[in-house]
């Protein structure tokens, strides 16, 4: 009997306190829960396509200074071929244009209406076309598909397939 008195007394004593913690604490409604995750989620995929946009303009720098390096050791000289070691380089340009191209918009490879005939045209147009490629992301924002940089970008592809028939 004292036991049933003592857990009543305990009830009544708790119920009140159980009571004002829910009553102060009252949960936000859905329509601004929904409201604050829609802006948080907004402003994450604004973030990430910043960066993405920010990856291309890298990747568009570092396809300029490799052709500009190519340039400087390889053009108006009187070689025929290009060494081993510039296997990598058009590699990585070859790759780095390719993503350009497909995060541009772009996603087929165009033969160039008119290839390069020597090798020296070939290394001076592909720093020519690289320059351009950069010049054109630098200008472009994340939220614009510029055909420009989608052309510029299938023909450093092209004349990096050229260039890389006269590799010994």
């Amino acid at each position: 009997m004292v036991r049933i008195i003592f857990i009543m007394a305990l009830t009544l004593l708790i119920a009140p306190a159980v009571w004002a913690q829910s009553a102060s604490g009252a949960p936000v409604p859905v329509e601004e829960q929904s409201e604050a995750m829609i802006d948080t989620l907004k402003r994450m995929r604004i973030k990430r396509e910043e960066n993405e946009h920010k990856k291309l303009l890298e990747k568009g720098t570092q396809i300029l200074e490799i052709s500009e390096e190519l340039a400087r050791n390889y053009a108006h000289q009187t070689i025929t071929s290009l060494p081993r070691e510039v296997e990598k380089k058009l590699k990585e340009i070859e790759k780095n244009a390719r993503q350009i191209r497909s995060e541009s918009g772009g996603s087929k490879d165009e033969p160039l209406e008119s290839p390069p005939a020597t090798l020296d045209e070939a290394i001076n147009r592909l720093e020519e076309t690289c320059r351009h490629l950069n010049e054109d992301l630098s200008k472009t924002s994340r939220r614009v598909v510029s055909v420009s940089v989608i052309n510029h970008a299938i023909e450093v592809i092209e004349i990096v397939r050229v260039l890389k028939g006269y590799i010994k």
